[in-house]
């Protein structure tokens, strides 16, 4: 390996990636110019480093740090997916996305570890099923064949199809008339989806 003049001030700053660091490691280990080089330049990094002022967040900052991860308003980025979905108003489904924190939103599903919450929808999709659905991590949901089309807007968390396909966040699912599948909510915070079915569902 050639010396490290090139990468030592990112090496003393700490921005280079972990195999790089590996390699450089085990050279400095063997290369006496490397290290001399290396006593040469910290004090500049060091002094580098005091200059940076450390700063204290105004109050509250981590409070709706938190609140948007966590709280009621985490879903507002998916409130222009959801309304076109659904064909809602931008209030209405502001409000939806905001219930799907309250746990009293929500109706036992098809099978335990699964729930739902029934949506009304707009008049384009007039006399579709829709519904939110959660399912608590590991949580298998039922094979199942669709008779209609079928549509699936992951929000939080993810789930896994039986054949290996996985949707996450912002991503949509659709499955054709006659398309059969089971999934499981993957590993982590709950998953939870838009749905919407146009036709029927049969279970296995």
């Amino acid at each position: 390996m050639a010396h490290l003049d090139d990468i030592l001030p990112e090496l003393l700053l700490g921005t280079v990636d972990p195999s790089a660091r590996q390699a450089a490691e085990q050279h400095l280990a063997g290369c006496e110019q490397c290290r001399a080089e290396v006593v040469r330049l910290s004090p500049g990094v060091e002094g580098l480093a005091a200059l940076v002022v450390p700063s204290k967040p105004p109050p509250g900052v981590l409070a709706r740090v938190v609140a948007e991860m966590e709280g009621p308003g985490r879903f507002a980025r998916f409130s222009e997916k959801v309304a076109a979905f659904f064909d809602l108003t931008r209030e209405r489904t502001r409000a939806l996305l905001e219930s799907l924190s309250d746990p009293d939103a929500w109706m036992p599903g098809p099978v335990e570890g699964v729930q739902l919450m029934p949506v009304e929808t707009g008049p384009a999709k007039s006399g579709m099923l829709a519904a939110f659905v959660r399912l608590a991590p590991g949580v298998r949901f039922p094979r199942h064949t669709h008779h209609g089309h079928e549509w699936n807007l992951v929000l939080e968390g993810g789930f896994r199809e039986d054949s290996g396909n996985e949707v996450w966040p912002g991503e949509l699912l659709e499955k054709e008339s006659g398309s059969a599948h089971d999934f499981v909510a993957i590993e982590g915070p709950a998953c939870i989806a838009a749905a919407l079915i146009d036709g029927v569902t049969s279970f296995d």
